[in-house]
């Protein structure tokens, strides 16, 4: 399976700017992409790559991190397995509300976006399996399939780059007075379910957003249709808008030895817009296509406060105005207030 995968991603779409979708021309959007040996000597030149692809785009890649390629196919090859269990056991591993579980485990169609004509929309063909980084007692893991030691195994590697990245560009520290000491990372698995007649209807598989949080790691999509590893359709993938006044952007990931890197809100607000997250939406593939790829996302400790004059201090969830007090406990619970779907088998 692992030859098949890395065969097919081989071939994936080059890198030009723009690729015709029919008589539709979709714009790319080029992966700034630096080296593990410059990043950890620290090469200035790739330095300047790291901080300016982060503030301009939001997203940055480095290639060749030791031991990644190996983890990451051996997960991928662990997730199908799981994700071809029948419904009936992978519900078994769901959080319990009525016990007061929140969201470890396993995971569908619970977020909700706001499409362009203002409807929110579920994304019901979107499915997660979540578990903290380390591991902790509170996390759940199957016992059909090992998915707990790939998860963990990769997850490690995703946290140990991602908080290096962030240390470079000042994320923490005393720049912005944030430290993760004790805070653990969530890892996602997901995977996109197959669109068939749905991409007509509603053509994402993940709607439009932003994370909410500090940071966060994620990796190239490794896409499947029956059975067989393909390359990624050029109708599909992660698409984001580095502004306001641009319209979204196909990212070319195609090197499955890179890993990447995208802003959340709040690392905007506590850099005050140094570096900047990105809006992003993953577009569907037609027809019998499933997805498959992980994140790994940096939460701030609960109780860090900060006085940010960034641009998102307009956002209701800031609850003041430039330089007024701002909990990450706040941002982060008036964020899932915003984006989850409530449980409507409480009310």
């Amino acid at each position: 399976m692992r030859k098949r995968v890395l065969l097919a991603l081989s071939i994936l779409l080059a890198c030009s700017g723009s690729i015709m979708k029919g008589s539709e021309t979709i714009e790319t959007l080029s992966l700034d992409i630096i080296s593990y040996e410059a990043f950890q000597k620290e090469d200035p030149q790739s330095l300047i790559v790291l901080k300016s692809a982060l503030y301009e785009k939001g997203i940055v890649g480095i290639k060749a991190v030791p031991g990644y390629k190996e983890k990451l196919l051996k997960f991928i090859e662990t997730a199908r397995e799981f994700s071809a269990l029948p419904e009936e056991i992978k519900e078994s591993y769901a959080p319990n509300h009525a016990l007061g579980e929140t969201f470890l485990g396993y995971e569908k169609g619970k977020e909700k976006f706001k499409r362009p004509d203002g409807r929110w929309v579920v994304d019901d063909l979107k499915v997660s399996y979540y578990g903290f980084v380390p591991d902790s007692l509170l996390n759940k893991w199957p016992l059909e399939v090992d998915l707990r030691t790939p998860f963990q195994d990769l997850g490690f590697l995703m946290s140990e780059m991602g908080e290096a990245v962030m240390k470079k560009i000042g994320l923490l520290g005393p720049d912005t007075g944030i430290s993760l000491d004790g805070v653990p990372r969530l890892g996602r698995m997901l995977y996109y379910r197959k669109s068939g007649n749905s991409a007509v209807e509603n053509p994402f598989w993940c709607g439009a957003h932003l994370d909410h949080g500090m940071f966060t790691t994620l990796l190239p999509a490794f896409y499947f249709a029956n059975g067989e590893a393909i390359p990624e359709p050029e109708e599909a993938g992660l698409f984001v808008r580095t502004s306001q006044d641009k319209g979204f952007k196909k990212v070319i990931a195609d090197d499955i030895d890179v890993m990447m890197f995208q802003v959340g809100e709040f690392g905007q607000l506590a850099t005050n817009d140094g570096i900047r997250a990105t809006e992003h939406r993953v577009h569907k593939a037609f027809g019998c296509v499933e997805r498959y790829t992980m994140a790994l996302f940096f939460d701030a400790p609960m109780e860090s406060v900060i006085h940010s004059y960034s641009e998102l201090t307009q956002d209701i969830r800031y609850g003041g105005g430039p330089g007024d007090p701002c909990s990450y406990r706040q941002w982060n619970e008036e964020s899932f207030k915003r984006y989850v779907v409530k449980d409507e088998s409480k009310n």
